[in-house]
């Protein structure tokens, strides 16, 4: 949980924007470079060629880059197995960060993962805009800018999201929904994030409008229904470690990132975060 500053905010988790393959070149050369194993018994990195590609696409304002893992080939197998380990770890910690964003943010992703693993029968036009937002998603781990901290949205009509949705369905694509709740249910609740800039603009807002206060305005997963009157004489037992929810009764509970609590499953290697 994030403690609060009126002047500062609170500070957010750093940034973990790292696909698997930015992530497994980082820690490859990390390894690679602190290798205890002699030189002498391994052949030279190959020397990066002229056409080595590394600007892959620009999406909007964002790039997309390759990074290249000189050297791992050559790194001893308990070091791979380290990497393979640091690998799993960072994509635990990015569903952790993406719902800490927003509680409907690990929902959205699921749906236009979906459509986008999934494109036949969708309006060419609708497809081509939802990948546009899909890069985004996956490049700023949520659907907030990782530089502005504002939201960016869909240029759909939401009528066209509900058909493309339906269109993956159809195509052996899985969109989960609550119990009880039909698809186009979950995506009418989901429609606010998807399409309005101004519901939940911002991760964190410095600046709140008149009758609200920094959490009430910040779209952030840290606390729920909690005000800034409400931590008046409250004392943290887990500091950053924990979400602070107010329960119905008006009393303040932590719930602690462990293993045996909130984000267990991510903790522990199992399945992400139940959407």
């Amino acid at each position: 949980m994030a403690s609060f500053d009126p002047e500062a905010g609170w500070a957010e988790p750093s940034d973990m924007r790292l696909n698997r393959l930015l992530i497994v070149a980082l820690a490859a050369g990390a390894a690679a470079g602190c290798s205890r194993t002699s030189s002498n018994n391994q052949a030279a990195p190959a020397a990066a060629g002229a056409d080595r590609k590394y600007l892959l696409e620009r999406v909007d304002d964002a790039a997309v880059v390759q990074l290249y893992a000189d050297g791992f080939d050559a790194l001893p197998l308990r070091e791979k197995t380290l990497i393979w380990h640091l690998s799993r770890a960072a994509l635990a910690g990015r569903d952790i960060f993406i719902d800490q964003k927003h509680r409907d943010a690990l929902e959205m992703r699921g749906v236009i993962d979906q459509i986008v693993a999934h494109p036949q029968g969708i309006d060419a036009a609708t497809l081509v805009e939802i990948q546009r937002y899909a890069k985004l998603f996956w490049i700023n781990n949520g659907p907030y800018n990782n530089l502005t901290a504002r939201k960016f949205v869909l240029t759909l009509q939401p009528a066209a999201l509900v058909a493309a949705a339906k269109a993956a369905t159809q195509a052996g694509g899985r969109i989960e929904t609550r119990p009880g709740e039909s698809l186009e249910a979950k995506l009418t609740r989901l429609q606010p994030m998807f399409f309005d800039p101004n519901v939940d603009a911002i991760v964190t807002n410095k600046t709140p409008p008149a009758g609200k206060d920094i959490l009430e305005a910040s779209a952030n997963n840290l606390y729920v229904n909690v005000k800034m009157a409400d931590l008046e004489g409250f004392t943290e037992t887990h500091g950053l470690n924990s979400r602070l929810v107010k329960q119905p009764d008006g009393t303040l509970t932590e719930e602690v990132y462990t293993i045996d609590g909130r984000y267990s499953a991510q903790l522990t290697g199992g399945c992400p975060v139940r959407c």
